[in-house]
């Protein structure tokens, strides 16, 4: 079996792009959102960028073994590249310090 037809790595893409659709459905409002409401805002982001680092993860380690997963890791760290970063996973912890420093400046507000 191909690590994309995989029933876990389906669940796992499933349950990414809900919380990806739950946190685009509720951005417009930021600006409207109280402190609360703005940290626990940028939780949810932080818990989707966790997810998508797993999954990243398990992609890499199925990249050695599965030709299609090897190519899809390759495109993402080429699209991370033309961004300026090594991988995606360095893109990620940028944006969680991005995320930290939204947060601490909400609570430093409060």
């Amino acid at each position: 079996m191909t690590f994309f037809k995989s029933e876990q790595v389906q669940q796992n893409l499933h349950e990414i792009f809900d919380t990806y659709q739950e946190i685009a459905a509720v951005t417009a409002a930021l600006p409207k959102m109280n402190k609360e409401e703005k940290i626990a805002h940028i939780d949810k982001c932080k818990g989707l960028i966790d997810k998508q680092k797993t999954f990243y993860g398990r992609l890499s380690l199925a990249a050695g073994e599965d030709a299609e997963a090897a190519d899809m890791k390759t495109r993402i760290n080429a699209l991370s590249q033309a961004f300026g970063y090594q991988s995606l996973l360095d893109c990620m912890d940028a944006m969680l310090v991005t995320l930290d420093k939204a947060a601490e400046k909400e609570l430093d507000s409060l």
